[in-house]
């Protein structure tokens, strides 16, 4: 059970950072959206607050010219007649405007003829009025009341497009005062014009268009040159009802001046309205995300080799615990057969010494002594191990030939297996290696053993050297029964013995091989011989041949 949840500790830890970086993620998107509304609603309000100063604006004008229609019978602006008075009440309004007044205006009886005017660009007087919407505009009751604003529209006194401020004009002798018709005053639509003073000089980005037009869809004031005076191309904005709006990719803001009939517009792409807000939002939240992301997958990735690890270290624990107790089994019990034995003949020799002839004699205390050899082999590995894991194997190298090292392994093999036949394949000349002798005899002495074990006994072994570029080989065959393939690298292991289940020994002797010559800064391995047996290869550095002593140099008499 702690195993298992062992393992799904790293699942859980990248769980809950996934869930962390969901969280931020639905923080952020919530902040994003929250700005994003605040900052819709501040363009909102500054599109009304457009509309409400152009509605003022509007106001203003009609106030303007509210005395020409003559609250008073006296008032000089009482125009209400064609003649030559009117004509003059006119100009007198002509020279009360500024000079940047490029229109005129004029006087429209009830049945729409033009009965006076100034500044008119063709003549006009005795003309029908025509503008698109009048009729419908003086018909209106809200017309009575102060007047009302015509569409763009080419005007009669100036070339340029104009938009129309129609005033009612009474006849304040009758009761109750009668409908006599209109002033109408025309406004250039332009860049320069009042109504374009506070539109033009707005600014939002790349993108960001205001527009203010009338009922038609004629832009009047906007901060794109281009588009004054020319038509809005989308019908959605006159129909859509004021505020917030989207129209595909746009974002669309709408108010209405109602003074006048108009709308005001904005319009933006709405990535560009979003990004001031949006893109510093994403940057911060996909840092933040990749973050705790990167945090997560590390943190699980690191757990998950620590409990790789804890479970390979346990694991390793295990299998050293149970090769020490593999150990201490094959040691008591290779311990227990070469001391009986060397007790056993000792005691043999002692109890019939007197009884036994000299040939007797020798041959029971050699039997001991070949036991006792086994033994001091045996307690050898062990404290070679000792050694090994103190760091303390090969402690002093010197210049060594390795032919000749491998022929007093050889001869080593000989006095102990004087039948065994061992074939040589030795160069003529030294190979020199720097390398501890005692153990590298070691390392040979036990290759030769292990060889002679595993072969019949007429079968010989072989034995070479030979120099390779920088390096020198040393390989050992025999002809016994191989080792499996899956065996070559585990054999240098410690405490696996043999290839047979008969083979005796601490299961070290391989394993000790490996480690001096590691310490050598060479390589031993295993392969299989052609046919039957096994080979076992080493690899060593060649080093430099020794300088001649000086007892060894010729004398001078």
């Amino acid at each position: 059970m702690r195993r298992r949840l062992e393992s799904l500790l790293p699942a859980a830890v990248l769980a809950g950072f996934l869930i962390a970086a969901l969280v931020v993620n639905l923080l952020l998107g919530s902040a994003e959206d929250r700005g994003l509304k605040a900052l819709k609603q501040s363009v909102n309000g500054e599109v009304q607050a457009i509309a409400a100063s152009q509605n003022q604006r509007i106001a203003n004008t009609f106030a303007g010219t509210a005395g020409i229609s003559g609250a008073d019978p006296t008032d000089p602006y009482r125009i209400v007649e064609n003649s030559p008075e009117d004509l003059a009440k006119l100009q007198n309004i002509v020279a009360l405007l500024p000079p940047t007044f490029r229109s005129g205006f004029y006087l429209v009886d009830l049945q729409g003829t033009i009965t006076q005017g100034v500044r008119f660009t063709a003549p006009a007087i005795g003309s029908h009025f025509t503008w698109p919407g009048y009729e419908s505009l003086v018909a209106s009751p809200a017309f009575l009341k102060g007047g009302g604003i015509l569409p763009v529209s080419t005007g009669r006194t100036t070339a340029e497009p104009v938009l129309a401020f129609a005033i009612p004009i009474f006849d304040l002798l009758s009761s109750p005062p009668a409908l006599k018709g209109s002033f109408v005053l025309e406004s250039v639509v332009a860049t320069d014009s009042d109504f374009n003073k506070e539109v033009g000089q707005l600014s939002r980005g790349d993108t960001g268009r205001y527009y203010v037009f009338d009922s038609l869809g004629s832009v009047i004031a906007s901060n794109d040159v281009a588009a004054i005076a020319t038509m809005l191309q989308d019908p959605r904005y006159l129909k859509a009802g004021a505020g917030l709006h989207r129209f595909d990719d746009e974002l669309v803001v709408l108010a209405d001046v109602p003074a006048a009939g108009w709308r005001v517009l904005f319009r933006q792409d709405v990535g560009e309205f979003e990004r001031p807000l949006a893109g510093p939002l994403q940057s911060v939240g996909r840092v933040l995300i990749f973050s705790l992301l990167a945090a997560g997958f590390a943190l699980t990735l690191l757990l998950a080799r620590r409990l790789r690890a804890a479970r390979a270290e346990q694991e390793r624990l295990r299998v050293l615990n149970e090769a020490q107790q593999e150990f201490i089994s094959i040691v008591s019990h290779e311990l227990r057969t070469p001391v009986a034995g060397v007790l056993g003949f000792l005691e043999t020799s002692l109890d019939h010494w007197d009884g036994m002839d000299d040939e007797e004699r020798k041959a029971a205390v050699s039997r001991a002594v070949a036991n006792a050899r086994r033994l001091q082999a045996m307690t050898r590995d062990v404290l070679d191990t000792q050694h090994i894991e103190a760091g303390r194997l090969v402690q002093v190298l010197e210049p060594l030939d390795l032919v000749a090292e491998a022929r007093v392994a050889a001869a080593a093999a000989f006095d102990l297996d004087p039948d065994r036949q061992v074939e040589f394949d030795l160069p003529d000349s030294p190979v020199w290696i720097d390398g501890d002798a005692d153990r590298l005899q070691q390392v040979l002495a036990n290759l030769l053993d292990n060889a002679r074990k595993n072969s019949p006994m007429d079968a010989p072994i072989s034995l070479s050297v030979r120099q390779t570029g920088h390096g020198a080989e040393v390989a050992i065959t025999d002809s016994g029964p191989g080792i499996a393939e899956d065996a070559l690298e585990r054999i240098f292991e410690k405490f696996v013995r043999g290839r047979g289940d008969s083979v005796s020994g601490t299961g070290l002797g391989l394993y000790i091989c490996r480690q001096i010559v590691n310490a050598h800064n060479g390589r031993i391995w295993a392969e299989q011989a052609p046919g039957r047996g096994a080979t076992f290869r080493i690899s060593l550095p060649v080093g430099a041949e020794p300088a001649p002593s000086a007892d060894s140099a010729p004398k001078l008499s």
